[in-house]
């Protein structure tokens, strides 16, 4: 009798999971959604801009929301979802993601979904989106995840951060061509948040920041990587990118920074030393550098022992004179290549010895 309780048990426990998958799983009609839908696999623009073709991360295999194709100054995306709320049952309105693609939506207004949830919140292709209301998503705030836009007229800065402030469990942040000229001060106070996007390398993608506020990362602790893109960048704060504490994980701190209007003077004393002796991975590419600044960049490589700097071809301005020759002094190895710490640097091979300097004025 125990044996066929316990059977019996297990069994209800195997349809009530399989009636809450098909919950989460089940799609509302398209009628109620028109000119939206429905589907369970949406593309995630990040993934594709770095040419990762993964299908398990460039997918998301929940129900999700997409509306696409909308070229109609009429269209409401508020009263859609005010509809799909009065259709759906309670425990039916949490959604995986929501993606807006190639509309002419210029405003979303505070609550636009009405009461439905979303992880991942993403916006692609919509040229004339100009204003987010800080609440628009507030309602769900606790949710989200990620948050993705591309190709967008957004260009008020303060709102952004300040909706993005409001996602408490917020993962990912990747923001391409849209319109913002700066990132405020402590911008980013979120535990689990790992990877930032402004940009990329490529220069597929960019965005115009002019500024990087004070402390704009440093309540980021378990913060994996950060690119940042802009044509309009000058000038790196001594505070931009200060870490209030150490990573809770061993794991290596990348960052990529790139811009034309970048140059050798555009990083100030000790703008490279607040990593709070965490390793970093730090990228420049396609700035105006000529040389490294021993007083930085030096100061920088002595913060950790695995610390490294990737000064690539795409840096055509670098030059090889005595500016640059601490390094060849204090980091060349001629054993192990990987053991030179300043990767991408040309002027391995030149002879220093003519250059007056404070290291060879000690020899």
């Amino acid at each position: 009798m125990i044996y066929s309780r316990t059977i019996i048990y297990f069994f209800s426990l195997i349809l009530f999971q399989s009636y809450v998958n098909l919950i989460h799983c089940e799609c509302p009609s398209d009628t109620i959604l028109e000119p939206c839908s429905c589907i369970l696999t949406i593309p995630s623009h990040t993934y594709l801009l770095f040419n990762d073709f993964n299908p398990e991360t460039i997918y998301i295999h929940e129900k999700s929301i997409v509306c696409e194709h909308i070229d109609n100054t009429s269209f409401d995306l508020q009263q859609i979802f005010i509809n799909l709320n009065s259709y759906l049952n309670e425990n039916e309105t949490d959604f995986d993601s929501f993606l807006l693609y190639n509309t002419s939506v210029v405003y979303l207004p505070e609550n636009v979904f009405s009461n439905i949830t979303f992880k991942s919140l993403m916006f692609q292709d919509n040229r004339m989106l100009t204003t987010i209301n800080v609440n628009a998503f507030t309602y769900f705030k606790d949710s989200v995840e990620t948050f993705e836009t591309l190709n967008t007229n957004l260009s008020d800065s303060d709102t952004i951060f300040s909706i993005l402030k409001q996602f408490t469990n917020l993962r990912r942040v990747s923001m391409h061509n849209d319109r913002l000229t700066s990132i405020p001060n402590y911008a980013f106070n979120h535990t689990n948040l790992t990877n930032i996007w402004f940009g990329t390398e490529s220069q597929r993608t960019s965005q115009p920041i002019e500024t990087i506020g004070q402390y704009a990362f440093y309540h980021v602790p378990n913060l994996r990587l950060l690119r940042i893109f802009s044509p309009n960048l000058t000038h790196i704060n001594k505070y931009s990118f200060a870490q209030r504490n150490r990573s809770s994980t061993d794991t290596m701190l990348h960052i990529y920074l790139g811009g034309e209007k970048l140059q050798s003077t555009s990083f100030p004393l000790t703008s490279l030393s607040r990593f709070r002796s965490r390793a970093v991975f730090l990228r420049l590419y396609n700035t105006n550098l000529t040389y490294l600044e021993e007083t930085i960049f030096q100061p920088f490589l002595e913060t950790h022992p695995s610390s490294i700097i990737d000064i690539n071809y795409t840096n055509m301005n670098f030059k090889c004179d005595c500016r640059s020759a601490w390094i060849q002094y204090d980091y060349l190895r001629d054993i192990d290549k990987l053991d030179n710490r300043v990767y991408g640097y040309r002027c391995w091979a030149i002879d220093f010895s003519n250059c007056t300097s404070i290291v060879k004025s000690i020899m």
